[in-house]
């Protein structure tokens, strides 16, 4: 099975001493450039994990966070989403022209100057149950958002799926309470949205809770296919 080193897309085939441990989660940034205007820039954060017991072998790509950073009072916040995907433009009802919408502006009561939305996070299926998605949110936060001035938003689940039954409401549900962990807080009036201001302390607090993910062990096969990551 393939695993991951170097750029995004470069891949390298894997020894045959398979079976190792994943130890050591680190994050890597790139600017994807698929933004056509000046306030809205496109990330992609990586999360890459060490071998434990392999030498010389490259590093393994976990998973990754796709996210955008946008400054507000330039432009239109909806024509800079509609740009990107259907998954940015999820996030329009939340803003009205070229800043934070009134409803949301007042469950804060904090001015903001920029937002940081997270798109997608995913870790590979062999390393989740470890935090990881949650522990890679709070470290792009930290690491993007400025110290008191960003709202931070994220749509945990497929934008545009309304649930049909109770097991989806209650899988929805799951991945709310999961994603409190990273310090966010359902947005009043917009179900299913969660967000936080980087003013407040819960987002710090957050990520220094979080800060057990980093002594993670993971035993995998690195020939199990569920590690790709596309």
């Amino acid at each position: 099975m393939a695993a991951t080193e170097g750029g995004p897309s470069e891949r390298i085939t894997a020894s045959d001493s398979n079976a190792t441990t994943l130890f050591a989660p680190t994050v890597r940034y790139a600017s994807t450039n698929d933004s056509q205007f000046d306030p809205c820039m496109d990330w992609r954060a990586e999360l890459w994990l060490g071998h434990l017991d392999i030498e010389d072998e490259p590093d393994v790509l976990g998973g990754y966070a796709d996210f955008l950073t946008i400054r507000l009072g330039e432009h239109s916040i909806a024509d800079m989403l509609d740009s990107l995907s259907s998954d940015a433009e999820n996030f329009a009802g939340l803003f009205d022209g070229k800043y934070v919408a009134d409803s949301v502006q007042d469950q804060f009561q904090e001015p903001f100057n920029t937002v940081l939305i997270l798109l997608t996070v995913l870790v590979a299926e062999p390393l989740r149950g470890h935090d990881l998605g949650a522990w890679l949110a709070a470290e792009v936060i930290a690491r993007m958002a400025s110290v008191s001035d960003t709202l931070v938003l994220l749509y945990p689940h497929p934008a545009g799926e309304t649930p049909e039954d109770v097991s989806e409401i209650q899988a929805i549900d799951g991945l709310n309470r999961y994603w409190r962990q990273a310090g966010l807080v359902p947005i009043d009036g917009h179900p299913g949205f969660l967000g936080q201001s980087t003013a407040y302390t819960s987002l710090p607090a957050a990520r220094c809770a979080l800060q057990y993910v980093e002594d993670v062990q993971i035993p995998v096969d690195l020939r199990d296919p569920r590690l790709a990551i596309v």
